[in-house]
C-alpha cells in the first residue's frame, strides 16, 4: 500500500517518544504524520484534519488515551484506533473490553517497530489475512487442511517438524492443537460457547467448505502460522472477555476465570507466544496468527493485536 495516502495522528505527552515515533512513521515509512501532546490537541487536530489513524498512549495528564479514542469513534467512526504504552498490556486488557479496542502497541518492545507499519497497514486497508503480509522479502510458505479428529494432532506436529522450533516444540504444538480445536468446534461444527465440551462429539469429519485451513511460512527471522476456519464467529469482545477472566485475579491471587469453559486456549497461546494475531470478518472468516521470532527477546509487554471487521 502507498503510505502516502494515509495520515497517522501520534498522541503522546512525552515529546521525546512521539518524535521518535514521527521521525520513523514519516520519514522511514512515508505516512503523513501529526502530533498532538494532549487528548485535546488531538480532537482539534480531528475537526481540522482528515486523519486516517489516531495512535494514542494510555497514561496522560487530563484526558487518558482511552477516553480520547472512545471520543473518536463516536464522532470518528472511519478513523482506526490503536493504544500504546510502555507497560504491561495485560493490565490494561478490561479497558480494551470497555472501550472496544483490540490493538495496544508496546512502545519499550525490543521489536516493536519493526511491527507498527504492518499492524497499521492491516488496519488501514482493512485487508487483514494471510501470512504474507508479515514478511518483506523472500519466505517459504506450506499449506494443509484438516477435515477429520485423525489429522488434528499429526497436523500440529508436522507443522512445528516443517518449522523445526525444538526448543518450544511442546508448548506451541499444544497450542496449535487448541486453536485447532477451537476453530473445529466453534467456526466449522458452530458449538455454542457456553456448551458442555464433556458433551461434544470429538470424532469429526468436515466437508471441504468447512476443513480448516493450516498455513505456515518461515524466513530466517521468524515463522507465521495461521489456522483458519469459515465461520467468523469469534467476536473480539468475547476474546477480551476471556483474557480480562484470565488476567485479573480474586482474593487468593487465582485468575477469576480458573475454572471458566472457554477462554484458557488463546489466554495460553497468548502467553507461550511471541505474538498472538487474530482477525475475523464476522461470519465470513476468522484467522488466528501464530507468530514466533528465532531469535527470542525476553518476552516483557507483549502487544495485543485484535482486528475485526
Amino acid at each position: 500500500m502507498n503510505h502516502s495516502d494515509y495520515t497517522i495522528l501520534i498522541v503522546d505527552d512525552e515529546a521525546s517518544i512521539s518524535e521518535m515515533l514521527f521521525d520513523y512513521l514519516y520519514e522511514k515509512c512515508g505516512y503523513n504524520t501529526l502530533q498532538a501532546p494532549s487528548g485535546k490537541d488531538a480532537l482539534t487536530i480531528l475537526e481540522n484534519y482528515n486523519i486516517d489513524l489516531v495512535l494514542s498512549d494510555i497514561n496522560m495528564p487530563s484526558m487518558k488515551g482511552f477516553e480520547l479514542l472512545n471520543i473518536v469513534r463516536d464522532k470518528y467512526p472511519k478513523v482506526k484506533r490503536m493504544l500504546m504504552t510502555g507497560y504491561d498490556v495485560d493490565q490494561y486488557i478490561s479497558i480494551a473490553l470497555q472501550y472496544d479496542i483490540g490493538n495496544i502497541f508496546t512502545k519499550m518492545n525490543a521489536r516493536g517497530l519493526s511491527e507498527l507499519p504492518y499492524l497499521m497497514d492491516l488496519l488501514l486497508s482493512e485487508d487483514i489475512f494471510g501470512v504474507d503480509r508479515y514478511f518483506k522479502g523472500p519466505k517459504q510458505i506450506s499449506c494443509g487442511m484438516v477435515v477429520n479428529s485423525d489429522q488434528l494432532y499429526n497436523t500440529a506436529h508436522d507443522t512445528l517438524t516443517l518449522i523445526q522450533d525444538t526448543a518450544r516444540a511442546p508448548k506451541i504444538e499444544m497450542v496449535i492443537v487448541e486453536l485447532l480445536n477451537n476453530a473445529i468446534f466453534y467456526g466449522a461444527r458452530k458449538e455454542s460457547a457456553g456448551s458442555d465440551k464433556s458433551r461434544w462429539e470429538h470424532t469429526f469429519n468436515l466437508s471441504k467448505e468447512d476443513a480448516i485451513i493450516i498455513k505456515s511460512a518461515w524466513d530466517t527471522e521468524k515463522y507465521v502460522i495461521s489456522i483458519t476456519d469459515n465461520g467468523g464467529r469469534l467476536k473480539k469482545k468475547d476474546v477480551l472477555y476471556w483474557m480480562t477472566r484470565q488476567t485479573e485475579r480474586d482474593v487468593n491471587g487465582l485468575p477469576i476465570g480458573i475454572l471458566d469453559p472457554n477462554g484458557r486456549g488463546l489466554f495460553l497461546a497468548r502467553k507461550y507466544l511471541d505474538r498472538l494475531i487474530i482477525n475475523v470478518k464476522r461470519d465470513v472468516k476468522t484467522e488466528v496468527i501464530i507468530l514466533n521470532y528465532f531469535d527470542r527477546e525476553k518476552q516483557v509487554n507483549k502487544p495485543l493485536y485484535i482486528n475485526e471487521i
